[in-house]
């Protein structure tokens, strides 16, 4: 069974946010990462570049910059339709 799966990410994801509240991180303001990510990196056992982009991820979201969505249909893509 793999490893990498998506309930993993939402579980680093959700330690992430965990870990934002925790430190009383203020999202608005820049800060350095790395120690965040190496809190988080040791919690749930992940890589520490893996670590980063959740933490980044975490702070994004409680910023309301959410990431645009992977997938769905693409206007004008595909092969025309002959009518």
């Amino acid at each position: 069974m793999p490893n990498n799966t998506k309930a993993r990410s939402q579980k680093i994801l959700a330690a992430a946010h965990a870990i934002l509240e925790e430190e009383g991180d203020n999202v608005t303001e820049a800060r350095e990462i790395r120690s965040l990510a190496k809190i988080l990196e040791t919690r749930v056992n992940c890589h520490y570049d893996t670590a980063k982009k959740a933490i980044a991820k975490a702070r994004r979201q409680k910023r309301g910059q959410l990431a645009a969505e992977w997938g769905g249909a693409r206007p004008g893509a595909g092969r025309p339709k002959t009518e």
